[in-house]
């Protein structure tokens, strides 16, 4: 029943089976290992040519030996995928990297120059699938020695469950369904043996609560696992979901409260493994209301999968054609061309040599020669199509006319960003803060769907893939195109996506298809009818129980079968009437939307095909093509995840990314560093963009609209940018602007979010005092009143405070309570909290904002605008919601006089904006370590999110001793905007 269990042997299996010597040399045709016991992996490449024979003659005359270096795979790694059961295409070579003269060796070098390609494919696809094996080896390690350690002790299992990753002695409610996923709510059983105290404005109907701390959020996979024995029974090995005799399955959640947690799980598979629910009002009828449950916190291996067959289909060297399949594609060619497409060649290329020029085991390492990255540039800004740039200038007049006034104004660089992606190959977006990047994103789709109209030399049925790392982000960017009056189609489950855009899912137009609706009925049905069927074991079963168990598996296998046809009909009919089809970059390789595309999998490869694409989608048509790829929060994911929808449908001639290199990195689990210092931190596009020279844009334009520089000009602000710069390091960079280590990408230049002295530091220290603020902005942003009447400045019109809280040693490590009465030193590692709070910075945080709270009554024009509370530890998150909800005098206020207020992680908060922002730091100590505080990402998201007001509380001691941090405070004392807190007076308000 455990998914991971089959991909972690694959994994072994296959990387113990396939590990390359270190001794293996590339010679002639093949590659040569001294170590016998891998001679099986010897891999042959194409017949050599007469050049190839003619070079090798000339090599024997010289005492190669002395100067061959040999560059092979890294230790322990595979060239096999670990998800995958095929055969490897890929040519493993190693390279003689000191052949400096073509002249001395005569020939012209074609062997090397295939052997060096080869030797970047093969390094390429072997550090990849190195650093993704080792994520995910580290992602299931922490889940399952935290649910096994938790096993081997009852009192460590009820630590599980209290400290909020686990949930026992649930009781499932059946809710309904959203469209094929049924959605079931779990509750605390009235008898469950482990329960937690509500407040009473929480409690409702008698019900058990869950735990304050519950770490149970909207999409998180989730795995519930039968306890045999009902209530109490959570101990036991057939309870444990690592388990192999466990009776589980995976679920995603959709909500929570106080009392509930909301899943949805696939039609039919809640019966087939637990039996009916105890209220189902299905044909099956109530279940045993003694049914009890186990949740825990999961993962899922479907990105994997994904990301490890992207990696494959990037370095993969397509297999030479036979002659039937040559005749085969001359005669689609004389029908129709359409059919002949793939990724551009200047796209892969661009990818694997910056791969190479950054690549200290490469021959082309730090050669931007031997790499042609300028040449490279070159052809990237080359259009995609012959009329790109004539469509391109109609739909930019448009833009400025907005006939239907569908579109805002946009400024110069946005502009000149929509013009440079509708007519390159390739282009990169750096998007700061409040910059309209998703506006951008969204027109530039506009654009492209104008020429899938349009132009005539794009194929037929085309179609624009946008993508986005989030199901947050995704949704923002489809609802963005409505509004332009595109046909969307959200790709994607229905329980994933926001229920405002459920009417526009696949999930969606499957139920309007009166085909694959009853199709989905059937399957549903018939997999139910399976719970059961393999009860009776051994010799008790007749002949008659055996055929009976053989023929309602059959049924159910045909029901599946025929119901995955029909959808996927459906879904091709839905994505065909569409101008835009929107998903995350994992989502990219969705079944459904390779089917609709004609990208054959597993049995469908036995089919007619023609360059790998099959000649009929499902409805009987020809594939989709998707020549035009936007991928938006690209500096969020990591680099296979980007490579998702740019090769899962072989298709893209055009690719646009865009997101801030400035901002969170990818989130590793396997970086021990905290700050992104894992290869698999690097983004696609922050690789990209430090990789390639800076864009040439012809008609590039800038805004002239006036602007608010103030802060931005000022001396002490010039003044901190040059710290940074001063102490960055000792790298080669350290002394180059970060906008300037990101230069190939645009630059969206002026933002419309915060007040001009929020945006000040930011401006100058990240991206080179070129983000801008227009004027207009200053006097639509003044600072509440109810911040100025507790923290006001003595000259000057800052909308920054810093309330500095000494101390040296206000920080704590782990949670901020426990309820079970465990000694830390007797709790296993797994299971302790490595996150930090600071009860001081949170007392006064929250006293802060009970007088904003206060001043908010009886004022002639009281603030009405939404409040952030951010952290960069998720344990001050706990402490500061348990303070607030543990506080009658706060609740009394929030009553009285509500208020948006929201208390998360600035990485939860990375894309989203609040009216004023309350920023607790929480590192305080004597030896003045910040943690991760050092990465100056982060940094840059934490001081971004405000519009009207940002409050930073911290110990400035502490902060100091990073390099970004003494600059800030530097800044904010310059600004006269410090607030000293006496650490004698901690337990009131008491701002100097």
């Amino acid at each position: 029943m455990i998914i991971y269990s089959v991909c972690l042997a694959s994994l072994v299996l296959q990387a113990n089976a396939l590990s390359f010597s270190p001794q293996s040399r590339f010679i002639g045709n093949k590659v040569h290992h001294h170590d016998t016991t891998v001679h099986s992996t010897s891999i042959t490449m194409r017949k050599q040519k007469a050049s190839d024979k003619r070079t090798r003659r000339m090599q024997k005359s010289h005492d190669t030996e002395s100067f061959t270096e040999t560059i092979a795979l890294r230790p322990g790694t595979s060239p096999l995928t670990p998800m995958s059961t095929g055969q490897w295409q890929h040519k493993t070579v190693v390279v003689m990297n000191e052949f400096e003269s073509t002249a001395r060796l005569g020939g012209r070098g074609r062997s090397r120059k295939r052997s060096a390609v080869y030797s970047n494919l093969a390094s390429y696809h072997g550090q990849f699938l190195e650093l993704l094996t080792k994520e995910f080896l580290a992602e299931e390690s922490v889940v399952r020695d935290r649910i096994d350690s938790a096993a081997a002790d009852s009192m460590h299992s009820l630590l599980l469950e209290s400290s909020g990753h686990a949930l026992f002695d649930m009781y499932p409610e059946r809710r309904g369904n959203i469209f094929s996923d049924e959605v079931y709510r779990l509750v605390k059983a009235k008898d469950a043996k482990s329960t937690f105290s509500l407040d009473k404005e929480t409690e409702d109907s008698g019900r058990q609560g869950l735990p304050q701390n519950s770490k149970f959020s909207q999409n998180d996979v989730v795995m519930l696992t039968l306890q045999p024995a009902g209530v109490g029974d959570f101990f036991g090995g057939s309870s444990i979901p690592t388990n192999k005799d466990a009776t589980s399955i995976e679920a995603r959640v959709l909500g929570t409260g106080p009392t509930y947690v909301d899943v949805a799980i696939q039609g039919g598979r809640f019966e087939a493994t637990f039996g009916p629910a105890p209220n189902n009002f299905g044909p099956a009828g109530k279940g045993d209301p003694n049914l009890r449950l186990r949740m825990d916190r999961y993962f899922s291996n479907v990105p994997y999968n994904r990301m490890v067959e992207a990696i494959g289909q990037l370095t993969t060297i397509p297999p030479k054609k036979t002659k039937e399949e040559i005749a085969l594609l001359k005669e689609a060619d004389r029908k129709d061309a359409s059919h002949r497409r793939s990724v551009d060649g200047v796209i892969r290329q661009t990818i694997l040599n910056s791969f190479a020029f950054s690549n200290k085991e490469s021959p082309m390492y730090g050669d931007l020669d031997a790499a042609k990255l300028n040449d490279l540039a070159k052809h990237i800004a080359k259009p995609p199509f012959q009329d790109s740039a004539k469509l391109t200038n109609q739909v930019l007049g448009y833009f400025q006319s907005n006939p239907q006034q569908l579109f805002s104004p946009f400024n110069g660089p946005q502009l000149s960003a929509i013009g440079a992606a509708l007519t390159r190959k390739l282009t990169m977006i750096q998007g700061p803060p409040g910059t309209g990047k998703t506006t951008v994103a969204a027109a530039i789709a506009f654009g492209f769907v104008h020429q899938c109209r349009t132009s005539t030399n794009i194929p037929k049925h085309s179609k624009v893939l946008t993508t986005a790392f989030s199901n947050v982000g995704a949704d923002n960017l489809a609802e963005q195109l409505i509004r332009l009056g595109l046909k969307v189609v959200r790709v994607g489950k229905a329980s994933a996506v926001t229920k405002g855009l459920w009417d526009y899912t696949l999930d969606a137009a499957i139920a309007r298809d009166p085909h694959a609706k009853k199709a989905l009925e059937d399957a549903t049905k018939a997999t139910s009818n399976l719970k059961g069927t393999s009860g009776k074991k051994g010799s008790g079963r007749s002949k008659l129980d055996i055929a009976s168990e053989r023929n309602k598996r059959d049924l159910a296998t045909a029901a599946v079968k025929a119901s995955i046809e029909a959808c996927n009909v459906a879904a091709t009919k839905a994505m065909r009437e569409a101008d835009v089809i929107v998903s995350t970059s994992i989502g990219a390789a969705d079944s459904r939307l390779l089917a609709a595309c004609g990208m054959l999998v597993g049995e469908d490869e036995k089919e007619a095909k023609i360059n790998d694409v099959a000649m009929f989608a499902p409805d009987g048509l020809p594939p989709l093509s998707l020549p035009f790829v936007i991928v938006d929060e690209a500096c969020q994911s990591v680099e296979p995840g980007s490579l998702i929808p740019v090769f899962s449908t072989n298709s893209c001639r055009s690719l646009v990314m865009l997101g801030d290199p400035c901002q969170l990195p990818p989130t590793v689990v396997s970086d021990d560093s905290g700050i992104g210092e894992s290869p698999l931190s690097v983004s696609l596009m922050s690789r990209l963009s430090m990789a390639l020279p800076q864009p040439v844009i012809v008609t590039a334009q800038v805004d002239k609209s006036p602007r608010d520089d103030l802060y931005l000009n000022l001396k002490l602000t010039r003044q901190a940018a040059s710290l940074v710069r001063h102490k960055g390091g000792s790298g080669s960079d350290s002394n180059v602007s970060y906008r300037k280590r990101y230069s190939g990408s645009l630059l969206l230049s002026v933002q419309y979010r915060m007040h001009p002295s929020i945006a000040a530091f930011s401006s100058a220290v990240f991206y080179d005092s070129m983000l801008s603020t227009p004027k207009f902005l200053t006097s639509q942003r003044p600072v509440p009143q109810e911040l100025e009447n507790i923290l006001p400045l003595e000259r000057g019109q800052a909308s920054v405070r810093f309330v500095n809280i000494a101390g040296s040693q206000n920080e704590r490590r782990g949670d901020p309570a426990t309820s079970t009465g465990i000694l830390l030193s007797d709790i296993d590692p797994s299971l302790q909290s490595s996150s930090y709070t600071n009860e001081a910075e949170a007392a006064q945080l929250v006293d802060m904002l009970k007088e904003f709270m206060k001043n908010r009554v009886g004022g002639s024009t009281p603030f009405d605008g939404t409040i952030g509370v951010i952290t960069p530890y998720s344990g001050q998150v706990i402490l500061l919601k348990s303070m607030i909800a543990s506080d009658p005098e706060f609740r009394d206020l929030m009553q009285k006089n509500p208020i948006d207020l929201e208390i998360n992680s600035i990485d939860a908060y990375q894309g989203r904006e609040r009216d004023l922002i309350f920023f607790s730091t929480v590192r305080s100590n004597r030896k003045g370590n910040v943690g991760f505080l050092t990465d100056w990402r982060r940094m840059n998201v934490a001081l971004t999110r405000a519009k009207v007001g940002l409050v930073v509380f911290g110990d400035m001691d502490t902060l100091g001793n990073d390099h970004h941090w003494e600059a800030f405070c530097g800044w904010c004392e310059n600004v006269e905007c410090v607030f000293d807190v006496d650490p004698a007076e901690l337990n009131g308000p008491s701002f100097e």
